[in-house]
């Protein structure tokens, strides 16, 4: 009944013009993606440098307790995106197989949250602390010193009188 109703009821000028614009955005969005494709704009053909294996470092994230395993994409030596590793489940739901060539795992993206997709803004943080300090006075003179890497691993791990130079700490 509603068939017959839709068939014999006559097109008014509305739905016309609807159709007329439906019929006629698909024919232009058909036109513009053949045009594309004929230009050698398709997904196969364009070339995307970071998405060579040779531009991806893969990683463990420490934003938080999660250590989520991470893929970084390298532009002329610089960090430039942060993605999820496709070959890990705690990244992709169905994770690629681990035989997966790495050149094609390269191109493949998995989810990582906003908060490991700021290493890039930790990594170049200028105010970030890329030195070990001492504190070189008394505590909350917030006074340092620089002392090498070696020096500071030896004073955690041995122990003793951190601070003797330290005025008033003797």
């Amino acid at each position: 009944m509603k068939n017959e109703m839709i068939k014999n009821k006559p097109m008014d000028r509305r739905g016309f013009l609807k159709t007329s614009a439906l019929l006629g955005g698909s024919a232009a969005c058909l036109g513009a993606v053949e045009k594309v494709n004929s230009k050698g704009f398709g997904r196969e053909k364009i070339s995307y440098p970071l998405n060579d294996a040779e531009n991806v470092i893969y990683s463990v994230c420490l934003q938080c307790h999660t250590d989520c395993p991470i893929k970084v994409k390298i532009e002329d030596g610089v960090a430039v995106k942060i993605d999820g590793n496709p070959y890990s489940i705690q990244n992709l739901n169905s994770p690629i197989p681990t035989s997966t060539d790495i050149q094609v795992g390269a191109k493949i993206d998995a989810g990582l949250c906003p908060k490991g997709q700021a290493g890039i803004q930790t990594m170049y943080d200028p105010y970030r602390v890329v030195k070990v300090l001492k504190r070189a006075g008394k505590r909350g003179e917030n006074k340092w010193k620089v002392i090498p890497f070696d020096k500071a691993i030896t004073e955690v791990v041995e122990g003793g009188k951190l601070f003797a130079d330290v005025p008033g700490e003797e």
